[in-house]
């Protein structure tokens, strides 16, 4: 079958958003080819700084064909009493092209219609990939698009593009450039390259000096990378960031080993990484938690080494001779000199300085040091010192050391070491790939953190949205979400908020946050593969205790299949139903008259004693356990029993006693919302 090669040549694309921009047009690319029914094999994606492309294996030479169902009348409208077509039926068979004999009739809920079937050949692929790769490039989200000469408008000028379907080149244009079959190499080392078919791709790129399969380039350059950490005995100081960058800034990186001079061998780690990561193509190393004296770099092309080296060498050391000075200039303080200087930032205007974030930040300490049993002096002297660092020359120069240059300043200073490693650590998780912290006064410390940055710009009305969102509120509750969930703090989230959001300027209601956050809990859940139904029967009863409701999630999702607890869903569901706008406080069991509900009063009270139990030692798989039993004894009373009888009395005590049965339920899970099979 054949296979099509489409690739679009840019000027340099920001290493950081290259990937990102090929992933996006591989998608868009592929969910058009879906609804336009052309299948397809494996689709390859290919990107550097200079292009991206999409090999698609084994595409279809034409869509598949399609029926149509077209409704047309209603069929009382479409007759008059003779029997003859109506104007608006032959109206819409003239529209269609169509001839009575095409009519059929459907039912459409309670009224039947006249409808048209069309059958609608399949074109062929090549007239639809015309159609939808400019489509498939403009829906690429980009931070910035640029207008140029041709008059078209992306994230940088469009210069060449290659469309092929086999031998044949798909006569398509995108922002004003022609497709044809010549692509180009290396920008010094080679020139024009032409391809007589897509699998040629690969192979003659590489022949003119360009990887440009990425999962080719990352293994050849983290082989360059181990290689060092061997002869040298060394680690790679490799952040995630600074990976991205490498793998985004060279077509055909070559290693060159460079060294870093004594003098700088004493700066911290994160300095170095800091101060090399702005060129993008530097590896530093480190020894026994100190920098290593090499560092590897990546040139671009077969230019001369020991130049390049030279080269490298006095690039480094100009920008770690920079940042010794920043580091001698900020130990001429500590820590705490600086922070009365936070009453003097802006944090937002509607929430005050920095100080009087921090403020916020140690009140929420103070609850969680009650809460958690932390040592409160640590916690709050953490909290104190811990943006400090802002005000430092090393942070302004380099904002991604924030945190963790307050902890080296703060170890420096004399600091207990565990409050210099949650000053460190306070920052994390800078996003979802960010390790959490590691101590627990450092989980606190963020997590207080997080949690004045959700609580604070919601209060002043900043919501986000799909978006906006430019206080990373959204980021902030899923950093608290995340924390809690994965390192299990047992707190009670929402009684935490009502203690502390009145000392935050605004007006919106607590009760705003606390639904954002429970969003956000929703989110998570069905980020960490719990279903749908199971996600909406534990949040069914909001509560601050968020662990409890990811522990009863896991144990409802390890239920499922099981057949006692689809009967018990049902079971719950009739209960649900019955008590849905008749819940009743109050019930007396002397009341009781029929055997069934005599037992389901006592199975209740069993039942009832054991989730309890269970939930207060954190065994929410024992309390369903527990509710599976009551599965017999309420079928037998919805069987026996006629709640909704004749006698008030008996009727509201019977609709009372329900109330109490579906609070026991709820307290685990409204099963009801489970999707029942079949």
């Amino acid at each position: 079958m054949p296979k099509f090669l489409v690739e679009v040549g840019v000027e340099d694309l920001p290493a950081e958003e290259a990937e990102l921009i090929a992933q996006s047009f591989r998608d868009n690319l592929l969910s058009r080819l879906k609804e336009a029914r052309v299948s397809h094999g494996e689709a390859h994606l290919f990107w550097t700084l200079r292009r991206f492309a999409i090999l698609v294996e084994d595409i279809a030479e034409r869509q598949e064909d399609a029926v149509e169902e077209i409704r047309g009348p209603a069929v009382s409208a479409a007759f008059d009493l003779q029997g003859n077509l109506t104007q608006a039926a032959l109206g819409f068979l003239r529209r269609y092209g169509a001839s009575p004999a095409d009519l059929i009739r459907k039912k459409v809920g309670e009224k039947e219609y006249l409808f048209l079937r069309l059958e609608r050949p399949g074109r062929p692929t090549a007239e639809i990939l015309r159609e939808i790769v400019p489509v498939a490039l403009k829906a690429i989200p980009c931070s910035k698009s640029m207008r140029w000469d041709g008059g078209g408008s992306f994230l940088r000028p469009i210069r060449w593009v290659v469309a092929l379907l086999d031998e044949e080149v798909i006569p398509l244009e995108i922002a004003g450039v022609r497709a044809g079959r010549t692509t180009f190499g290396h920008r010094f080392l080679s020139g024009p390259v032409e391809l007589a078919r897509p699998e040629d791709y690969v192979r003659r790129l590489r022949e003119a000096y360009v990887c440009a399969d990425p999962l080719e380039r990352a293994a050849l350059l983290r082989a360059e990378i181990q290689k060092l950490e061997e002869r040298y005995g060394a680690r790679a100081a490799l952040s995630e960031a600074l990976w991205t960058l490498i793998l985004g800034q060279t077509e055909w990186p070559k290693p060159v080993v460079g060294q870093i001079p004594q003098e700088f061998l004493e700066l911290p780690e994160p300095v170095v990484v800091a101060a090399l990561r702005e060129e993008g193509k530097f590896v530093p190393y480190t020894r026994g938690g100190k920098i290593a004296e090499i560092f590897l770099g990546f040139a671009e092309g077969e230019g001369n080494p020991e130049v390049i080296r030279r080269g490298y060498e006095r690039v480094v050391g100009i920008r770690l001779r920079d940042a010794l000075g920043f580091f001698a200039q900020d130990r001429k303080r500590t820590l705490e000199s600086r922070v009365p200087e936070l009453q003097e930032i802006v944090y937002e205007a509607r929430l005050g300085t920095v100080w009087d974030r921090v403020e916020r930040i140690r009140l929420i300490c103070r609850h969680l040091a009650r809460e958690l049993r932390l040592p409160a002096d640590f916690l709050d002297r953490a909290a104190l010192l811990c943006k400090a660092d802002l005000l430092t020359v090393m942070v302004r120069e380099f904002p991604e050391l924030e945190g963790v240059m307050g902890g080296i300043y703060a170890r420096l200073d004399g600091e207990p070491e565990e409050v210099a490693k949650a000053i460190e650590e306070h920052v994390r998780p800078a996003g979802k790939a960010d390790p959490l912290p590691e101590t627990p006064l450092g989980l606190a410390l963020s997590f207080a953190e997080k949690l004045d940055g959700v609580i604070g710009p919601l209060r002043v009305g900043e919501m986000p949205t799909g978006s906006r969102d430019p206080y990373g509120v959204r980021r902030r509750g899923n950093a608290v979400v995340r924390i809690i969930l994965e390192k299990g703090l047992r707190l009670d989230l929402f009684g935490l908020i009502d203690e502390v959001v009145e000392e935050y300027p605004g007006t919106t209601p607590a009760e705003v946050v606390k639904e954002f956050l429970w969003e956000r809990l929703r989110s998570a859940l069905e980020e960490r593969g719990i279903p749908y139904d199971v996600a909406e029967a534990v949040l069914a009863q909001k509560s601050g205790d968020f662990l409890g409701v990811w522990e009863r999630a896991q144990a409802l999702a390890g239920l499922l299949g099981r057949r006692e607890l689809v009967e018990l869903s049902l079971a719950f569901g009739r209960v649900r139903n019955i008590t849905r706008g008749h819940e009743i406080e109050g019930f007396q069991p002397e009341l009781f008259q029929e055997a069934a509900e005599k037992e389901l009063w006592q199975a209740f009270l069993s039942a009832k004693s054991r989730v309890e139990q269970a939930l207060s030692q954190r065994q929410p798989s024992a309390a369903l356990e527990a509710l599976l039993s009551l599965k017999s004894p309420i079928d037998r009373y919805f069987d026996e029993v006629l709640v909704m009888c004749d006698d008030e009395t008996i009727r509201r005590n019977r609709l009372g006693f329900l109330t109490e049965l579906s609070r026991l339920f709820l307290q685990v899970a409204d099963l009801s919302r489970l999707v029942v099979p079949g």
